[in-house]
């Protein structure tokens, strides 16, 4: 979440929404005060890029409707370490964008 704000900042974008399917990280981020947890750095500094956007949205998605950030975490396996930015989507998402494009739902399973 960080690295993504982060870049915004620096690529000057002044809207972001950013999606999660990490319902911590959003409670933490989302909260009006930072208290002393081991993430709270990290919570401040999410939280004074913020500042610098004109509006950031940060909402929850379900992991099964995540698959764009499911697939990049997996290509982020195979991939040097560091932070890469991509000019083009990779071709491992296309159908996955294309699946967005025309609104195609995934039933979310729920096992009792």
């Amino acid at each position: 979440m960080y690295l993504g704000i982060k870049l915004a900042v620096e690529m000057g974008i002044p809207k972001l929404e950013v999606e999660s399917d990490s319902c911590c990280a959003i409670t933490i981020v989302g909260a009006p005060s930072v208290e002393a947890h081991t993430n709270s750095s990290l919570t401040r500094s999410i939280k004074e890029l913020e500042t610098r956007l004109e509006k950031v949205k940060i909402s929850n998605v379900y992991r099964e409707s995540n698959f764009c950030a499911d697939t990049m975490a997996k290509l982020g396996h195979t991939i040097e370490e560091g932070a890469t930015v991509f000019g083009h989507p990779p071709s491992l998402l296309v159908l996955h964008l294309l699946a967005d494009v025309r609104g195609v739902n995934f039933p979310r399973v729920v096992v009792d």
